[in-house]
Parts: structure tokens; sequence; C-alpha cells
């Protein structure tokens, strides 16, 4: 008998998997389709000559995951792809929301939607730069994250209290309401909070504006 049996061979049962299995334990994953990977799998069959992603294709989380470093899965053959634009949100009319990989970029996108949009994605940016690295950490800790919880609490205390843990509580839906005249930088915050697997309505806790 198995120390541990896993259930899926998806990005998280493998991860638990292989870290059970470097503690010694003797790991069985049962998985029901014939191929490893979960949601994470790309293969060749809408054009041979390009690789495309079956399912999802954006790991910002995962990319930023220490437990994910750790397994040193670069000497396996990882490596991260980083499109020209990370993403885009098509609108009706032919306008196009982006996010690009540089924060200025982005920001000159939003303001052609609604003049100083720009700046409020920047400030939502330089939020992100101060509190980000403890909120990664506290999500990235195991439950109850008290020491990340801890430190982030005494530093938002430090830059203005309430106000700001109030807008990093926010649902995603308001967040953008408040921050955003436009749609623009309203899709971004949605689609971020989305594949940071977030509904709309959940708290942005963690959500990262990438570019």
């Amino acid at each position: 008998m198995p120390d541990a049996v896993v259930i899926g061979a998806g990005p998280n049962g493998l991860v638990a998997a292989n870290l059970l299995a470097e503690k010694g334990w003797s790991v069985e994953v049962l998985e029901a389709q014939p191929d490893p990977g979960g949601a994470v799998r790309s293969d060749r069959g809408v054009h041979p000559d390009y690789v495309s992603d079956l399912f999802s294709a954006f790991y910002p989380l995962a990319a930023a995951s220490p437990v994910l470093a750790g397994l040193e899965l670069q000497e396996e053959g990882l490596s991260w792809s980083r499109a020209p634009r990370v993403l885009a949100h098509p609108l009706p009319d032919g306008r196009c929301a982006v996010l690009e990989r540089r924060a200025e970029e982005t920001a000159a996108g939003l303001d052609s939607f609604a003049a100083g949009d720009g700046a409020a994605w920047l400030d939502l940016c330089a939020t992100w730069n101060r509190f980000g690295p403890d909120i990664l950490g506290a999500l990235f800790t195991p439950f109850p994250p008290v020491r990340s919880s801890v430190r982030l609490a005494a530093r938002l205390r430090a830059a203005g209290g309430l106000r700001l843990a109030r807008t990093l509580q926010l649902p995603a839906r308001r967040l953008g309401e408040e921050q955003f005249r436009g749609e623009a930088g309203r899709l971004l915050l949605a689609g971020n909070a989305l594949h940071a697997d977030l509904g709309p309505e959940a708290a942005e806790r963690g959500l990262r504006p990438v570019g």
C-alpha cells in the first residue's frame, strides 16, 4: 500500500505528489484522463506547425510560486514563455483593452478609453509593488498564514490603514467601478481576477496588475 494516494494528475495533484515523494513517501497518482496535466496541456491539433494551449494559458501565480520554484522544474525543461502583450479583452465596437508587459504602456491604452484611467492603473501597480510580496506570502503559506497576515496588517496600518485595507478587499467589479471611468480598466481587473480563479464578486486578495 502506498503512503498516499493523490486523486487527479493536474498541476496541484502533481505538485502535492512530488512534495510527498521528496519527503520519502511512496505515492500513487490516479488520473481518469489518458494524459496528465489537467487544464495545463497543449498539442498541435489546431495546426501541425504550432503548439496551441488546449485549456488554460496564463499562469502568473504559478510563476510566482515558491513551491514550484523549489521543485527546480527548469532542470527538467520547464521555461516560462511571455507574450509581447499579456492578454486582451476585445469589445464589440472594435476597441480592445490590452494588458501590456510594461505598466506605462497599459496606462496609455487605458487613457484612450477615459482620461485619468492610466494614472489610476499606475496607482494600483504602485500599491502592488509595495504590498505584493506580503500578499503572495499569505497566499502561498499553509493555512492559516499567521506570520504573513500579521506582517501585512502592520504594513497596511502604517500606510494609511482602513481605507487601503478596504480597497484590497473589494470585489473585482466594485474595485473597477471605483477606480476607473472607462470600460478597459474594469475589464482588465475582472480578467485578472478570473485568471487567478476569483469571480467578479470575490475579494481581490492576490490580484496582480501584471503590466
